[in-house]
């Protein structure tokens, strides 16, 4: 069995947060279980602690998986410009909005799929 550091989704209330805990692997290298609780930065020393933060690091290169329920399903997030409405969007960024093409004062409302 093997394990990596992933960030799972979690709803609480009907609020999604994000944590980062380790996930294990089936022999068919699909995630099988998590951690109960998310992962704490500690070590013996500073080169434990630097191994876990790349670690932890590294885990933002993979989709994000929801807890509970969901798990293993992936966290899709997307955004929407709080201007124009468009959304769909992966990350935050300038796109043509309200007749013009705009970089600046632009809000976003996060969604989690």
């Amino acid at each position: 069995m093997s394990w990596n550091h992933r960030i799972l989704a979690h709803e609480y209330n009907g609020d999604v947060y994000l944590q980062i805990h380790e996930v294990y692997y089936n022999e068919n290298n699909e995630p099988d279980a998590y951690t109960d609780r998310p992962v704490s930065i500690g070590g013996e020393d500073v080169k434990e602690i630097t191994w876990t933060l790349n670690k932890m690091l590294s885990c933002r290169n993979k989709p994000i998986l929801w807890a509970d329920e969901r798990f293993p399903q992936e966290c899709k997030i997307t955004y929407k410009c709080d201007l124009c409405g468009k959304e769909h969007f992966q990350k935050p960024q300038p796109h043509d909005c309200l007749n013009g093409f705009r970089k600046r004062g632009m809000t976003w409302t996060i969604k989690y799929n």
